[in-house]
């Protein structure tokens, strides 16, 4: 997987997502980056699990929220 091949429309968001990519190439500890890893991962899980109970269909998300 390359996040090179996911583009963020939201200036803001690409900003921050510029901000964690530079701490995580930074960064020099393998336990932490295998901890920030597991988080986001459960973290998209649960935005699924969210988007579904609110009755967002998959694939017809808001890519800018």
């Amino acid at each position: 997987m390359d996040p090179d091949n996911i583009s963020l429309d939201n200036l803001t968001k690409s900003f921050e997502y510029f901000k964690c990519a530079s701490e995580i190439d930074n960064c020099e500890d393998l336990d932490r980056l295998k901890t920030i890893a597991k988080c986001y991962c459960k973290l998209y899980y649960k935005q699924q699990e969210t988007l579904s109970l609110i009755g967002v269909p998959n694939g017809e998300q808001n890519n800018n929220i």
